[in-house]
C-alpha cells in the first residue's frame, strides 16, 4: 500500500485505539497490528516520530476545531451581530456533539506533560479568529490586544460554560433557547455599541 494509505491506517487504528483503551494504555506495536502492519517493523516510525508526535496530530485533525470550521470568515453574511453570535454558539454545540466521543481522550491529554502545551496551541488559533471577528465590533475599535482578548473570553464564557453544564449532564438544556436568545442579544448590544 502506499504511504498516504498507510499513514492513515495508523491514524485510524490509533484514534479507535485512544477512544477505547486510552492514550497511555495503547502501545505502538498494538497500533500497528490494529492498522494491519507488522508490529516493530518500522513502519509507524516512517509516519511519525513517536506516538505523542500522533496523538498531537489526532488532536489537531480530529479533536480541535478551527475558525474555518466555525465559518467565523463568514460571519459578516449575517449582517448583524446578534445572528453572528448565534451562528459562533451554535458552532460550539456542534463542535462538543462531535467532540462526545473524544471526551476521554481529550481529557487524559490534558493530564499528560504535553498536554496544556497542546491545549494553548489549539485554543491559539480560535481566539484569535474569535477576537479578529470581535475586533471589528464597535465596542472594540480602541481596545488593545489584552482588552480584547478579555473581551472574547467574557462574551464566550457565559456561553461556554452553559455548554459545559450540559456536558456534565446538568438539567439546563431545556433553558437553551431562552439562554441563547439573552445572551446573544445583550452582548450584541453591547458590542454594537460605539
Amino acid at each position: 500500500m502506499s504511504r498516504v494509505n498507510t499513514r492513515d491506517r495508523i491514524i485510524q487504528a490509533a484514534l479507535k485505539l485512544f477512544v477505547e483503551q486510552g492514550y497511555q494504555k495503547s502501545s505502538i506495536a498494538r497500533i500497528e497490528t490494529e492498522a494491519g502492519l507488522v508490529p516493530r517493523a518500522g513502519a509507524f516510525y516512517r509516519h511519525f516520530e513517536s506516538k505523542q508526535a500522533l496523538v498531537e496530530e489526532i488532536a489537531r485533525s480530529y479533536i480541535s476545531e478551527t475558525p474555518g470550521e466555525f465559518g467565523l470568515d463568514r460571519l459578516a453574511d449575517f449582517g448583524d451581530t446578534r445572528s453572528e453570535l448565534v451562528a459562533i454558539a451554535l458552532g460550539y454545540e456542534a463542535a462538543m456533539a462531535r467532540q462526545k466521543p473524544f471526551l476521554r481522550l481529550i481529557e487524559e491529554i490534558r493530564l499528560l506533560d504535553f498536554g496544556a502545551d497542546l491545549q494553548e496551541e489549539l485554543n491559539t488559533e480560535m481566539m484569535a479568529g474569535l477576537a479578529a471577528w470581535i475586533a471589528g465590533k464597535p465596542a472594540a475599535r480602541h481596545l488593545s490586544s489584552e482588552q480584547l482578548m478579555v473581551l472574547v473570553i467574557s462574551v464566550f464564557g457565559g456561553w461556554l460554560f452553559y455548554l459545559s453544564m450540559v456536558r456534565q449532564g446538568a438539567a439546563v438544556e431545556p433553558l437553551r433557547d431562552a439562554l441563547l436568545d439573552e445572551w446573544a442579544t445583550r452582548w450584541a448590544s453591547m458590542l454594537d455599541k460605539a
